[in-house]
């Protein structure tokens, strides 16, 4: 038809920003770089846990930088010399330098791998000096009759450990002040005043001794038996309330005279002397002693009288509570 002109075509053209596209692969280069390093790094860490000696010797003789000493000078066709004016300090004739170069681990190349084997410091402390003979230390005197050291040296820890000086000092204010506490508390009990003399106190190498000895007509337990006297039992007490707080451990020995036990068949002094032991043991316990403390108890029967020269002597009955010192050589350690 005539009326009816042909459409124009119309093109759109749409460009598109790129927003959408893949990424470049640049970031796979740099992570597997990084992963080569690692995987490097990791086994050059096995391979040195896992080398002896002598290759971990050689390999930090190959990484070790060998470095002149020859003051400049070095080999070849020169032989060290250098092509220019006169004055010049590389390379000339003159002596070694007196400048200490480093040396970068080539006295010991192994310390560079382990710091185990790197040299300590040179500088050393002298702990002694050398005594001319006959010549004694100011504070190390001896005492010429004992031959040990004086209380002088003992007092400022010379002679022996300071530490051990000490705690023997501290040892000898508790024991003083026990027996004080322990003379004090029969002293302000009017019922056992005449019992002063039944009470022994003796220092020995292990320990403290605290004897409830037997006196003529003033006998601990009763004749033949285990059975605690009342006095005793306050006696015990009393001492028992003055360990209590103590750390020692205590040993309760128990002794007899030589008369023969017949009362009763099978049962004689050794039996006897040490029912008196558990006797005490249990008198102290239910005191306030720990039980954990009393770390032996003993009966001697006989064998170890107080007074030697009459085995039958009322003063070889006695109860022995010793307070243990502790070991010296554990101080030491």
């Amino acid at each position: 038809m005539a009326g009816n002109a042909e459409q124009p075509i119309i093109i759109k053209r749409v460009e598109d920003d790129g927003h959408h596209d893949h990424h470049g692969g640049g970031w796979k280069v740099a992570y597997a770089d990084f992963m080569t390093a690692m995987m490097a790094f990791f086994l050059l860490l096995w391979i040195l846990a896992a080398s002896d000696e002598e290759k971990l010797r050689g390999l930090a003789d190959y990484f070790t930088p060998s470095l002149s000493e020859a003051g400049g000078r070095g080999e070849g066709m020169l032989d060290g010399q250098v092509l220019g004016a006169d004055g010049v300090m590389s390379g000339t004739d003159g002596p070694q330098s007196e400048i200490q170069l480093p040396s970068f681990g080539q006295e010991n190349p192994l310390a560079v791998f382990d710091s185990r084997l790197r040299e300590e410091s040179n500088d050393t402390v002298v702990e002694y000096e050398v005594v001319p003979e006959g010549e004694v230390l100011p504070g190390n005197e001896r005492d010429p009759q004992q031959g040990v050291p004086s209380a002088e040296s003992i007092q400022d820890g010379i002679g022996i450990p300071g530490e051990i000086a000490r705690q023997q000092e501290i040892r000898t204010f508790e024991l003083d002040a026990l027996e004080q506490e322990i003379a004090n508390s029969v002293q302000d009990a009017p019922e056992l005043i005449d019992l002063q003399s039944n009470i022994r106190f003796e220092r020995t190498p292990e320990g403290l001794n605290i004897d409830l000895v037997d006196q003529d007509g003033q006998s601990m337990f009763a004749l033949g038996s285990s059975r605690v006297e009342s006095r005793t039992r306050d006696l015990l007490r009393i001492i028992g309330e003055a360990v209590s707080d103590l750390t020692q451990d205590l040993a309760i020995t128990g002794h007899t005279d030589a008369l023969p036990f017949t009362r009763q068949l099978g049962y004689g002094n050794w039996e006897l002397s040490a029912d008196r032991a558990n006797a005490t043991r249990r008198v102290l316990v239910d005191t306030g002693v720990n039980p954990a403390r009393i770390t032996r108890i003993t009966g001697l029967a006989d064998t170890d009288p107080l007074v030697p020269e009459d085995p039958r002597a009322a003063q070889n009955r006695r109860i022995s509570i010793q307070l243990l010192y502790p070991d010296p050589a554990l101080l030491q350690q």
